[in-house]
């Protein structure tokens, strides 16, 4: 097994096997995600995690829902610290 950690957004993975030459692309961006697997310079796998590529598509794409719910958040908190403040000074 081989562990690597980077903050890289575009990298490329390459190891030896019994195989042959596994290659494992990685290419994150705002505009796109993507991971793939090449043995011998050939692609065998499209995208090694698709659920996850779809719901980073689906949140891009329902964006304005998005910013509408967190603005919702926002006030909510915003609402709740008051309330919380109020009782607190109240009860002194």
């Amino acid at each position: 097994m081989k562990k690597r950690r980077s903050f890289k957004f575009n990298d490329r993975l390459v190891f030896d096997t019994e195989e042959g030459k596994i290659e494992i692309v990685v290419s994150l961006s705002t505009e796109n995600w993507s991971t793939q697997a090449f043995i011998n310079d050939r692609l065998i796998v499209d995208e090694l995690f698709p659920e996850i590529k779809k719901k980073i598509e689906d949140r891009k794409n329902s964006n304005g829902v998005s910013q509408l719910s967190m603005f919702k958040k926002v006030i909510l908190w915003c609402v709740l610290t008051i309330v919380f403040i109020a009782i607190f000074q109240w009860a002194k």
